[in-house]
C-alpha cells in the first residue's frame, strides 16, 4: 500500500519531527510512503519512501495555498492507482486537494497536528481553511486525526465531526537522553521564539530570579518575531544566550545539558489542544519541567518534577521553585528519564496511524 503524505509542514521546522517519526514507523511496517511538499532536499533516505518537491508562494499567508494548487496539477498528472493507494493530507492544503482526491477515487484522511497558532489577520485566514478542512472531512466521513483528548473533543465542538483519532507527540529516545549538566542552573526553551507564545514572560522569570539572588541562566533556542529583542537583551546580561534554530541532534545535545525545561505558552486554543514536542524532548532528556497550567501541558499522572503554575502566578510560583531546585539531583533526572521512556515513545501515534489506514483500506 502507498501512503501519499500532501503537507504544507517543512522537514526543516522544529516540530517536523512528528511527521518524520510517523513516517518512519510506516516505512518499518513495509508501507510505501511518497511525501509531497515544498522542501528541495529532505533528510530521509529509506528503501520505499520518495520525496516530490513543488513550488509554493515565498509570500507569508500564501504558501500553503500556492503548495495546495501545484499539488492538485500534480495529481492531475500522475496516474495513481487508486486501489493502492491512500493519502493523508495536512489541514493547510486539504480544502484545495480534497475534490481532486475524491474525483480520483483516492481514499484520504485528514492529519490536524496543530489549530492555527499565528495571530492577527494570518491567523483569522488560518482558522477559515482550517474549518473549512474539518468540514470537508466530517461531510465526507473521512477519518481525522488529532494531537490530543482536547484536541478531539474542539473538533466534535466545533465542527461536530467524532470520526477521530489521537496522535500523541512522541520523542527519539535515542537521540533526547540524559548528559551531563551545566554546572550553573541553566532553563532552557526551544521552538518558535514568538512573543504571543510567551516567550518574554521566561525571561523575565529569569530576570527576577537573578534580582531575587537566584544564579540561573536561560537558553533560549530557535527563531520568531521577538529574536531582535531577545538579541538585545542578551547582549546586556550575562545569564541568557540565543541560540538560532539548528538541527535536532545540536537540539538534543543542548537541551540535555540543562536542568529545567520551560513551558511557557499561555492559556489560549492552539496550546491547550496541543501535545507538545518539546515536553516529550525535556523528559526524555533528564529534565524537569516549569510552566504555565492549562491542559495542554499537564501529564497524566502527578509527578515532583513536573511544576506548572497559574499564568497570573507563573513568576512569583517559578521563583520560589527556582530557589528550592537542586541542581545535582542526579536521582531525579534518571526517575524523568524512565517516565518518558514509558510513557513518551511514539509506539502509541505510529500503531493509532496505522489502525486508521487499515480502517480506511477497510471502510472503501
Amino acid at each position: 500500500m502507498k501512503i501519499l503524505w500532501l503537507t504544507a509542514r517543512s522537514f526543516t521546522d522544529l516540530c517536523s519531527t512528528t511527521q518524520q517519526a510517523l513516517i518512519h514507523g510506516l516505512l518499518n511496517d513495509g508501507f510505501e510512503v511518497q511525501l509531497i511538499n515544498g522542501d528541495e532536499h529532505v533528510p530521509v533516505e529509506e528503501e520505499g519512501f520518495v520525496h516530490t518537491t513543488l513550488s509554493r508562494s515565498s509570500r507569508r499567508g500564501f504558501q500553503a495555498s500556492s503548495l495546495a494548487s501545484n499539488m492538485v496539477q500534480w495529481l492531475e498528472k500522475n496516474q495513481l492507482d487508486s486501489s493502492k493507494t491512500i493519502a493523508v493530507v495536512e489541514w493547510r492544503v486539504a480544502r484545495r486537494i480534497a475534490p481532486t482526491l475524491n474525483r480520483l477515487g483516492i481514499r484520504w484522511m485528514l492529519m490536524d497536528r496543530s489549530p492555527p497558532a499565528d495571530a492577527g489577520l494570518l491567523g483569522w485566514l488560518q482558522w477559515r481553511s482550517w474549518r473549512k478542512a474539518w468540514s470537508i472531512a466530517r461531510e465526507q466521513d473521512v477519518l481525522g486525526f488529532v494531537v490530543s483528548p482536547a484536541h478531539k473533543r474542539f473538533v466534535d465542538l466545533e465542527i461536530g465531526h467524532k470520526k477521530t483519532s489521537i496522535l500523541p507527540a512522541g520523542v527519539d529516545l535515542n537521540l533526547f537522553k540524559p548528559m551531563k549538566k551545566h554546572e550553573a542552573l541553566t532553563m532552557v526553551y526551544h521552538g518558535r521564539l514568538d512573543r504571543h507564545r510567551g516567550i518574554m514572560a521566561a525571561v523575565m522569570l529569569a530576570h527576577k530570579a537573578h534580582q531575587g539572588g537566584v544564579e540561573i541562566n536561560l537558553k533560549l533556542i530557535g527563531e520568531g518575531d521577538a529574536t531582535t529583542d531577545l538579541h538585545s537583551i542578551a547582549s546586556e546580561v550575562d545569564y541568557i544566550e540565543v541560540k538560532d534554530k539548528m538541527e535536532q541532534a545540536k537540539v538534543a545535545q543542548e537541551i540535555a545539558a540543562c536542568h529545567i525545561g520551560i513551558l511557557p505558552m499561555p492559556k489560549r486554543t492552539a496550546w491547550v489542544l496541543a501535545s507538545p514536542l518539546k515536553r516529550s524532548e525535556y523528559l526524555a532528556s533528564g529534565l524537569c519541567v516549569f510552566g504555565v497550567d492549562h491542559e495542554g501541558h499537564r501529564l497524566e499522572h502527578e509527578m515532583p518534577w513536573f511544576v506548572l503554575a497559574a499564568q497570573e502566578d507563573f513568576h512569583e510560583v517559578g521563583l520560589e521553585y527556582l530557589k528550592n531546585f537542586t541542581t545535582h539531583d542526579n536521582v531525579q533526572s534518571l526517575e524523568v528519564r524512565a517516565f518518558a521512556e514509558q510513557h513518551c515513545g511514539w509506539d502509541k501515534a505510529i500503531t493509532n496511524l496505522k489502525d486508521g489506514i487499515h480502517r480506511t483500506m477497510a471502510d472503501s
